[in-house]
């Protein structure tokens, strides 16, 4: 086993779950796979076997918890964070430097917005990144670089007011400006790779829209 794989995880979250295809690629890449809670649910449906379970446990259905026998159950009372939180402070416990989460998103709206809030609780301890089909995202904290194709649609959501935005590469380059809240950047084109976002106040989000998750 190499180090940068024991560097990884991956949490299943108990949302939309992603195409199996999708799943088989991204848990063979990880040393450490975390259900929260009734993500366990979802990997028994796509046929991953967590190493770990832990949330308060009231998602999860009992012939679920049943059939990862092996799995190492653990229950956390506490009804002030929720069960993704939970299954972050596990792996970030562990020296785990970057995390892929997957069934974040879907089914309830509310779940979905407080999923991506939690990301800025967890942006500087751990690199992170939210995963479905055809579509990733995460945190900006200060700056970050990507390849990608031409013509790959990219979006900037601002959780919040947002200043010294600098933006290369794609099709409206920004220097040092501003966005408040509501004032997003949505469909963005990339025109040149690598292309390159900073942000040097406040929490932004990049959404990257591809038809193959890397």
């Amino acid at each position: 086993m190499t180090s940068k794989k024991k560097q990884k995880a991956l949490i299943v979250c108990n949302g939309e779950a992603p195409a199996i295809t999708l799943a088989h690629k991204l848990a063979p890449a990880v040393s450490l796979v975390v259900a929260a809670d009734g993500g366990a649910n979802l990997c028994r449906k796509l046929g991953i076997l967590p190493h770990v379970i832990i949330g308060d446990l009231d998602s999860v259905d009992r012939g679920t918890t049943q059939h990862f026998s092996s799995s190492e159950i653990i229950k956390v009372r506490r009804q002030d964070n929720t069960d993704l939180e939970k299954a972050l402070d596990y792996v970030i416990d562990r020296n785990i430097s970057e995390v892929t989460i997957v069934g974040a998103t879907g089914i309830r709206v509310d779940f979905t917005l407080g999923n991506f809030s939690v990301a800025w609780v967890y942006a500087e301890k751990i690199n992170m990144r939210f995963v479905g089909d055809g579509w990733f995202a995460a945190p900006i904290v200060k700056r970050v670089e990507m390849a990608a194709p031409k013509r790959t649609r990219v979006s900037l959501i601002p959780f919040g007011e947002c200043s010294g935005i600098t933006v290369h590469g794609l099709r409206y380059p920004l220097t040092n400006a501003r966005m408040r809240v509501g004032e997003i950047g949505v469909s963005i084109v990339v025109e040149k790779s690598p292309f390159s976002v900073e942000v040097r106040e406040g929490s932004m989000m990049i959404f990257v829209f591809r038809s193959a998750i890397r």
